[in-house]
């Protein structure tokens, strides 16, 4: 079995431990599916997301590929930088992460982890640079019902208590999904065990429900 698993992931300043947590992880994912029984052949890919204020910052994005060393260079030379108020370009992280590289497995996953939620007062009391919503005209519906129609299964790895808010309109969108938390592990290598976790867990999932279909 092959499968496609992007981490779609908030890159601004809060974020570092995080990454290094990702890009230490994700070794031991793909050795762990490949051991199994039968063994299940795992892509990875990356979508990095900040703030509109970050200009071509904004988005870096990494196609999906079975290497793990390539994959590991890549997220090596992602910094955790900028962002400008609290909420982050949350819709247009995932919207990158949807159309913009290559998913070709029929069995889909995507693992998002922020700390902050989307800009607009739905999803936000937080100081916002834009309280009426996306400033790209993005909505949440539009997104996620793409990232359904395209056969993704969407899990979240929850880091703070502010994208609460955002999980509950979210999930009255598209429906109930696995929530991964992730917050309060102050040693990397806690951290690194609980990415492990959760993304060895959404895979399991998706093969389920992929299965059951």
């Amino acid at each position: 079995m092959e499968i496609d698993l992007c981490f779609v992931m908030d890159c601004t300043s809060s974020m570092g431990g995080h990454i290094k947590g990702a890009k230490n992880a994700i070794e031991r994912v793909v050795e762990y599916m490949a051991n199994m029984k039968p063994t299940v052949i795992v892509r990875v890919g990356f979508c990095g997301y900040r703030d509109h204020c970050d200009g071509p910052n904004r988005l870096q994005i990494f196609d999906f590929t079975n290497s793990c060393d390539d994959f590991k260079d890549y997220l090596s030379g992602i910094s955790a930088t900028g962002g400008g108020d609290a909420p982050e370009d949350v819709l247009g992280g995932l919207n990158a992460a949807v159309n913009s590289i290559t998913w070709r497995n029929p069995t889909r996953v995507l693992l998002h982890i922020c700390d902050c939620p989307p800009h607009g007062r739905r999803f936000t009391g937080l100081l916002d640079d834009y309280p009426d919503g996306d400033p790209n005209g993005l909505t949440a519906e539009q997104v996620l019902r793409e990232m359904r129609s395209a056969g993704i299964y969407y899990f979240f790895g929850k880091i703070t208590e502010y994208t609460e808010t955002m999980t509950e309109e979210f999930q009255s969108i598209v429906g109930e999904y696995p929530v991964f938390d992730i917050k309060g592990t102050p040693d990397p290598e806690g951290l690194v065990e609980k990415f492990f976790d959760a993304a060895c867990s959404a895979i399991n999932t998706a093969i389920t429900l992929r299965e059951s279909h």
